[in-house]
């Protein structure tokens, strides 16, 4: 059955600010109920001050996002019933958003950006067990009340591999900002369709993994119910580590309620004022991308492979102080790359530093490895950094001396007599074979163009 998917994405951003979107409370990781006033914990009397930051920074995505800012924007209240939402209502946007209609840009293809939105996070619901046998539940009102950005995307992704590519890109770019840190949260909800057929939403998605493999999974799930000759519903499911599962119908957006808070006024944003935080915007990774290919001399890709993480693209600016760019450019974005997307992880989950790779690619450029041997290297670096000389040392990978060459060579060609004889009568594509049984006597560590040097001045070869 070919139907085409339709996904689009509602992402959180828990904003990089000390303290809460209303109140003064920190936003620090704490003792469970230890960062909490009668504000967020939505006590009657209270009252909301909006925090300027956030604003700011809200801001600053909405111009990398080439998003409009529209001189007045509101806050709503949007009343649901949820044990972790004390005051019965989320403060949020819903008509008039701090911004609309952008874009990001990814390889060929234009993602829109419908809008973003401010609102306050909930508190947080823990579990003693799974959520399925757990006899009660513990709530933490410490995330009540924490700084959010919501972007939400037109439903422009057609697989989990273009929303992978997006995601990291967007992150890259949040981080670029500086309004965004890994230790802070980051949520996702997934719209999912095929065809013509109801939507379906997976919320609150941790990580860009459990992203791309809810969707796949919700994408096999619903083709199997329609092979089935069953209709998919519209309803809200939940990931659950390597499949979904429903948990209600979907609500539609009037079933929220939404109505102006009437105890915060609108955010006015004077064109001097925005015009005052986008002279403050930092370099962000498309422009470090371009400033990369003309600065270092490496090509778009390789570019776009590098600022695709900011903390990767930190690495290699730091690795071309002592190393030729193109070289390194070329270690980083293929095979450094290639071993963390075999090993599904990302860079900024790895320790490995600078001044071990550039260790790493001068073992290269002295030509004491191989670079077959240089791949198995970087395979342990990756998972196990350490000192290179000394891990290949022990793994045996550091290419043989002249003479331990030269002694091989005379073995392998006294083997291999028929080829020999081959190539003296004008068979040179046997120099290829010879070449290969030298680098499997070797077991890895001959280098092939060393190889081929030293057989060449064999005398009985003519």
């Amino acid at each position: 059955m070919h139907l085409n998917a339709k996904i689009g994405l509602e992402i959180h951003v828990q904003l990089n600010t000390k303290s809460k979107l209303f109140c003064t409370c920190s936003t620090n990781l704490a003792k469970p109920n230890s960062h909490v006033c009668e504000v967020c914990l939505g006590m009657p009397g209270s009252k909301p001050v909006l925090n300027k930051k956030a604003v700011d920074f809200s801001v600053m995505l909405a111009l990398a996002l080439n998003c409009k800012v529209p001189k007045i924007s509101r806050f709503d209240r949007k009343t649901y019933f949820y044990p972790d939402l004390p005051k019965n209502y989320q403060i949020t946007q819903y008509n008039f958003p701090i911004a609309q209609k952008g874009y990001l840009q990814i390889l060929n293809k234009k993602i829109q950006i419908r809008r973003i939105q401010i609102e306050e996070d909930p508190g947080a619901i823990t579990y003693p067990y799974h959520i399925d046998v757990s006899k009660y539940s513990l709530i933490d009102y410490n995330r009540s009340g924490f700084p959010l950005c919501e972007v939400v995307t037109e439903p422009d992704f057609s697989s989990s591999k273009e929303v992978k590519k997006f995601l990291k890109m967007f992150i890259s770019m949040i981080k670029h900002l500086g309004i965004y840190s890994s230790n802070n949260s980051f949520r996702v909800d997934t719209n999912v369709s095929i065809g013509r057929n109801p939507r379906v939403e997976i919320k609150n998605i941790g990580s860009i993994k459990d992203v791309v493999s809810a969707i796949e999974y919700e994408i096999y799930r619903q083709k199997f119910v329609l092979e089935s000759g069953k209709k998919i519903t519209q309803q809200t499911r939940r990931f659950a580590g390597s499949t979904t599962e429903a948990m209600r119908e979907k609500e539609t957006e009037e079933e929220y309620g939404h109505i102006i808070d009437p105890d915060l006024p609108p955010i006015v944003l004077t064109a001097l004022h925005i015009n005052q935080i986008k002279k403050k915007l930092p370099e962000l990774p498309y422009q470090r991308a371009k400033r990369m290919f003309n600065q270092y001399k490496i090509n778009k890709h390789q570019a776009l492979a590098i600022v695709s993480e900011k903390e990767l693209a930190d690495f290699y600016e730091k690795v071309v102080k002592h190393i030729e760019p193109k070289f390194a450019a070329g270690w980083i974005s293929t095979q450094l790359l290639k071993v963390l997307n075999y090993n599904n992880i990302y860079f900024s989950e790895i320790n490995l530093t600078s001044q071990q790779f550039i260790s790493f690619l001068k073992l290269i450029q002295a030509k004491e490895i191989s670079d077959r041997a240089a791949d198995l290297l970087l395979r342990e670096l990756v998972l196990k950094p350490q000192n290179p000389k000394k891990l290949a040392e022990k793994l045996n990978l550091l290419n043989l001396t002249e003479d331990e060459l030269s002694k091989l060579i005379n073995i392998v060609l006294k083997k291999n007599k028929d080829s020999v004889d081959q190539y003296k009568k004008g068979k040179t594509k046997v120099l290829a074979f010879l070449i290969g049984q030298v680098i499997r006597e070797s077991k890895g560590r001959a280098d092939a163009k060393i190889v081929k040097e030293l057989i060449m001045k064999k005398s009985f070869l003519y």
